[in-house]
């Protein structure tokens, strides 16, 4: 997690470095697939990991969360991207003809599946084999900051603020 910090700099501006940094830790993570699979469910209290630790909580009380939020936000966040880190390192820790066999099937099977008993997955075989073998972490880390961002806004408006 602490190489993370090394290739991330904030902009004092919370959504964009809290993505950024989320984007960081994952990378840094398939950057060593094997030690990822062994580490991202572990909770060592190395000072590096502390680090990323009050860096995250450091950004969501710099940007208003209260401290109920901010804890709410920061574990959602941190277990999205360990959890992605681990899935994504798990694809990338296997053979590499095991992986290709993997990746290959949207094409090889999916794609042919027939319209008459697998309709859905006919209409977007195409679609399927574009996607599927990348990650969808970066998509599912924006749906939990706008979700943070929203709780964001409703605390402010419920204060008065401006939103």
């Amino acid at each position: 997690m602490g190489r993370a910090l090394d290739s991330w700099t904030a902009t004092g501006t919370w959504r964009p470095d809290l993505r950024a940094l989320g984007l960081a830790v994952h990378a840094s993570y398939l950057a060593h697939p094997q030690a990822a699979l062994l580490t991202a469910s572990r909770v060592t209290g190395r000072p590096r990991e502390i680090q990323v630790d009050e860096t995250i909580l450091g950004i969501l009380r710099g940007a208003g969360f209260g401290d109920a939020d901010a804890v709410g936000v920061y574990h959602a966040f941190i277990d999205l991207t360990l959890a992605f880190a681990a899935l994504d390192a798990g694809a990338l820790a296997v053979k590499d003809e095991a992986r290709g066999a993997d990746e290959g099937m949207w094409t090889s099977t999916y794609a042919r599946l027939p319209s008459e008993t697998h309709p859905h997955i006919a209409a977007t075989a195409h679609l399927l084999a574009e996607r599927m073998n990348l990650s969808a972490y970066p998509v599912v880390l924006d749906t939990l900051l706008n979700q943070a961002e929203a709780r964001l806004a409703a605390t402010r408006h419920r204060a008065g603020g401006t939103g």
